[in-house]
């Protein structure tokens, strides 16, 4: 198979989800007077973690695909096999259409068995490690199906953001809430630092940091007089592209 090839103007004409929304609106889940979520919460499309997808990608598997809204996007540009995870019963019935594979159940503690050891080009965590008790085991025994220099793609949010600082610096408030940084399902905090160490830690090498600053455009300003130092604080989000290594071989 031809590896797709990842074109900024595919992603700027995919439609995000409008079906998917529709259709999770008019068959609500059993447990939506319970979850805090919105619907868009579960059919969104992350069409900023395809664009980091490298060339000669054709396999990926997706942990936390909810809907599947970026499956229908991964199927469109070409992918064929694509794996994805979902916690939600409900959300993976919906997704199964735009996948090879649907496994349903707590990616944390899934047998991945079923799935051959090095045999997957990537594996994408979008806005998911942050949720589990052990980011770290986990990403540890994911990248057994990954093949030798096949890539993780993750976006993970900045705990070092302005808002969430401020909040809790001068107002001494640390509130979860329904999405966000400080969403209800987040175990564990990162800042640029210590999703690079997640990352080296397990052995894959990191090729790619992409982040968009926010903020006012006095802040903006005033970064820019203080020569970048205030960047750390206006990214409310990291997406990193990470290698796993090749096997050394040793000459005889």
């Amino acid at each position: 198979m031809q590896a797709p090839s990842v074109r900024q103007d595919t992603l700027d004409r995919f439609s995000p989800a409008d079906q998917l929304g529709e259709l999770a609106a008019l068959f609500p889940p059993p447990f939506a007077p319970a979850d805090p979520r919105t619907v868009d919460y579960y059919t969104g499309v992350r069409q900023d973690v395809v664009a980091m997808i490298p060339e000669g990608v054709t396999s990926i598997l997706e942990v936390g695909c909810a809907a599947g809204g970026t499956g229908r996007l991964l199927r469109s540009m070409g992918f064929e096999r694509l794996i994805g995870i979902e916690l939600s019963p409900y959300y993976a019935s919906l997704a199964r259409d735009n996948y090879s594979q649907v496994i349903v159940g707590d990616a944390e503690e899934i047998d991945l068995r079923q799935i051959e050891r090095d045999s997957l080009d990537c594996i994408l965590y979008p806005d998911v490690l942050e949720h589990f008790r052990d980011p770290w085991a986990v990403l540890r025994r994911h990248l057994q199906v990954l093949r030798p220099g096949g890539y993780v793609i993750a976006s993970i949010p900045n705990v070092r953001y302005y808002k969430a600082v401020r909040d809790l610096v001068w107002r001494g408030k640390w509130e979860y809430t329904s999405a966000g940084i400080l969403d209800r399902g987040h175990l564990r905090f990162f800042t640029l630092t210590s999703i690079q160490a997640l990352f080296i830690e397990n052995g894959l090498q990191v090729l790619k940091c992409n982040h968009r600053t926010r903020g006012s455009h006095v802040l903006k300003l005033l970064n820019k007089v203080l020569l970048n130092r205030l960047s750390p604080f206006l990214v409310k989000q990291y997406l990193v592209l990470g290698q796993k290594a090749e096997p050394v071989i040793l000459a005889s």
